[in-house]
């Protein structure tokens, strides 16, 4: 007979939960969520206020870059792309989630689309390509 580590409650073979510390019952052996990926819904709100805030303020920004540098839009995007996902990881002190991942995602896609909208098309196949790597470099910083 196999007894539970924490409670010492008898356990069968197909109820028992291998833990790195021993057996232990179900009860006792239930996984607990990280606290990095326990994100409460406050952090939600947070992370949707900054994220509107980086896709006016990120879509000007980009906006004023290509307008200076009109040979370089990639820069901007990458770093709008970086941005993004660090204020947003910043925000919700350094959380991660899959929510958070597509926030940050649509931050940076406002921004692409503001910046479309004030300076008309400014990409190609190579400024498409772009945009991906910059939602992706932002989701990196928060999935």
């Amino acid at each position: 007979m196999l007894y539970c580590r924490d409670c010492g409650k008898a356990v069968c073979t197909q109820c028992m939960v291998q833990a790195a510390v021993g057996i232990k019952c179900r009860e006792c052996g239930k996984a607990v969520r990280m606290p990095t990926f326990d994100v409460q819904p406050t952090y939600y709100a947070r992370a949707v206020g900054v994220a509107v805030a980086i896709a006016i303020g990120g879509g000007l920004l980009w906006s004023l870059f290509i307008w200076i540098f009109p040979i370089f839009p990639a820069i901007g995007g990458i770093a709008i792309g970086y941005a993004a996902g660090e204020l947003i990881s910043r925000s919700v002190n350094r959380k991660r989630g899959i929510g958070l991942a597509w926030i940050t995602g649509g931050s940076v896609v406002g921004s692409f689309l503001i910046a479309l909208k004030i300076m008309g098309p400014f990409f190609g196949i190579f400024g498409l390509l772009i945009f991906g790597f910059s939602v992706y470099t932002a989701v990196q910083r928060v999935r």
